[in-house]
C-alpha cells in the first residue's frame, strides 16, 4: 500500500500536477501572518488620541497677579490746594476825617466848629499798626471820603511817612514832602486827623509831627 501511494505522489510531480500541494500548505500562512499587523496599526492610532497632551487650558494659563490692575486710586491725580491772596490775613484800623460845622457833636472838637470823626479801614495784618494807619490816612486823596461824606483837608497835600517812634507814650511823626490848604479853617483840620489817627492806639498818649524836619503848627501857620 505505502509502495503504491509513492508511486502515485511521484506520478503526480511528474505530470506538473505539484501546484496543487504547494497551494494547500502555503494557504493558511498568509493569513495567520497578516491579521497581528492591522491589529498592531489599530492599536498605534488609539494610543495618540489622549486628551492630557493636548489640554489648551493647561498650556495657556496666566498667572492672575501678572494681569491685576491697580486700585483706581493711584491713578487719581492729587490736588492741591493753593491759598488765595484775596484771603490774605487783613486786621482794621481807624483814620479820621472831619464833620464839618459838626460843632463836636460826632467826635473831638476841631478848629472853626467841626469834628473828627473815625473811618474804619483795613490793611494788611502787621505789628506796624501806627505806620499802617499813618500811610492810609495820607494815601487818601479824596475832598470828601466815600459815601461818607466827610471832608479830608489832606487831599490837596503831597506827604509821605518817613519815621515814626513811640516813646515813653509819645508819638514822634516825621513826614516829608509838601502841604495845600482849602483856607484857614484847613490848618487845625490837618493836625487834628494826624493826630487823632495816631491817638487811638492805647499805647499813644501824646503825639509829635514834623514836617521836613520843621514842627508842623509852625509850618501851617505860615500857609
Amino acid at each position: 500500500m505505502k509502495a503504491n501511494k509513492l508511486l502515485l505522489i511521484l506520478a503526480l510531480l511528474l505530470t506538473g500536477c505539484g501546484t496543487l500541494e504547494v497551494s494547500v500548505d502555503q494557504t493558511p500562512t498568509p493569513l495567520a501572518t497578516i491579521t497581528p499587523l492591522f491589529s498592531t496599526e489599530t492599536t498605534a492610532t488609539a494610543v495618540i488620541s489622549p486628551t492630557s497632551q493636548v489640554n489648551p487650558t493647561a498650556t495657556l494659563a496666566i498667572p492672575s497677579a501678572t494681569i491685576t490692575l491697580p486700585p483706581p486710586t493711584s491713578v487719581l491725580p492729587t490736588i492741591t490746594t493753593v491759598p488765595s491772596t484775596s484771603t490774605a490775613a487783613q486786621q482794621t484800623v481807624k483814620i479820621f476825617l472831619i464833620a464839618l460845622e459838626d460843632n463836636g457833636q460826632s467826635g473831638p472838637l476841631v478848629g472853626c466848629g467841626d469834628s473828627a470823626i473815625p473811618i474804619t479801614v483795613t490793611i494788611p495784618q502787621t505789628q506796624g499798626v501806627l505806620r499802617a494807619a499813618l500811610e492810609r490816612l495820607l494815601s487818601a486823596k479824596q475832598q470828601f471820603y466815600g459815601e461818607s461824606g466827610y471832608y479830608n483837608a489832606l487831599y490837596q497835600s503831597d506827604l509821605e511817612l518817613e519815621n515814626v517812634t513811640i516813646e515813653q507814650g509819645k508819638a514822634i511823626i516825621h513826614l516829608t514832602g509838601t502841604v495845600m490848604l482849602g483856607g484857614v479853617c484847613d490848618a487845625p483840620r490837618v493836625e487834628a486827623q494826624i493826630e487823632q489817627t495816631a491817638l487811638q492806639f492805647s499805647t499813644v498818649s501824646d503825639v509829635s509831627v514834623f514836617l521836613n524836619d520843621t514842627p508842623l503848627e509852625e509850618v501851617l501857620s505860615q500857609q
